[in-house]
């Protein structure tokens, strides 16, 4: 069961990803207001996924998923097309999402170690 809520967490990241790439380029005036606002939303997301699964692994998984996503739209194809441009926005949705990321999952206390097994903890060693 586990296994699936972490899967379901990487397809969340990854929706993140499509929907910020194409909808990052709004602004009012010369302020990338989509950009913000999806910078925003990717750390509440990420921060939640993580209190949710009660471990960092929570927060990482669609933090990861996000970022490979995010890269792909932002590298240029052979024929020219990008999605994710080198403009502010674009520069604040990118930057900004790995800061809200890192945000995250710095934030998310662990009750439970980094493996999905659940193993004890090496000797010696404290929860």
């Amino acid at each position: 069961m586990t296994g699936a809520a972490y899967g379901v967490l990487g397809v969340l990241g990854m929706v993140l990803g499509v929907i910020g790439s194409f909808e990052f380029s709004w602004e009012a005036g010369s302020v990338p207001v989509a950009a913000l606002v999806l910078t925003a939303v990717n750390l509440a997301v990420f921060r939640s996924a993580g209190w949710a699964m009660e471990s960092k692994l929570g927060a990482v998984v669609p933090a990861v998923f996000w970022l490979v996503v995010v890269l792909v739209l932002s590298s240029r194809r052979p024929e020219g097309d990008i999605v994710v441009t080198g403009t502010t926005p674009g520069y604040v949705f990118i930057f900004g999402g790995v800061v809200a990321a890192l945000a995250a999952i710095s934030w998310t206390r662990s009750a439970r170690p980094w493996m999905l097994d659940g193993a004890a903890p090496a000797p010696g060693v404290r929860r």
